[in-house]
């Protein structure tokens, strides 16, 4: 939380800590969600649907995700269990909508957005950018990038091939 405030702070934004009842914003860092004044709620995460269309383009079989998987230790960990998946076929899959290692940075740019009113990054109140896919076991490895804008997804190759 206090990384959060520090950030606000560092790009100019006076707030004050109040009572839910007199918020303009409710921010829960738990479950990355953001609720403005105006009853508009964004989950800064992708929805169920997403994923699992996502899934059925990088897999060749009906893969779906499972569950959150918050079972791992990862650096900033606190935002990554929601963006990594245990699947139907077995695997272990990051989504994420930046590169590994930049996620705690982008959650706290985009409440920054969400409190600017620009809301560019959701439909539905849910995350529509770009995603950057890893299969993740003894070490995380990229292997596709899919833009929901677009409807296209890159693979990445396997070295091996």
């Amino acid at each position: 939380m206090s990384k959060f405030l520090d950030f606000l702070n560092k790009n100019g934004l006076r707030y004050t800590l109040v009572d839910e009842e007199n918020a303009s914003f409710i921010i829960d860092l738990d479950n990355l969600e953001v609720v403005n004044n105006d009853g508009l709620k964004f989950n800064i995460r992708y929805s169920d649907e997403l994923i699992n269309k996502v899934l059925k383009k990088l897999f060749e079989d009906d893969c779906k995700y499972l569950i959150l998987n918050n079972n791992f230790y990862r650096e900033n960990a606190y935002f990554y269990k929601h963006f990594t998946f245990e699947t139907t076929c077995g695997i272990t899959v990051m989504v994420l909508p930046v590169e590994y290692g930049g996620l705690e940075i982008f959650v706290f740019r985009t409440i920054l957005n969400i409190i600017n009113r620009n809301y560019v990054s959701f439909e539905n109140g849910y995350l529509v950018t770009s995603m950057n896919l890893y299969k993740v076991s003894r070490e995380r490895k990229l292997i596709g990038i899919y833009d929901p804008i677009l409807d296209t997804m890159e693979i990445i190759a396997d070295e091996k091939n």
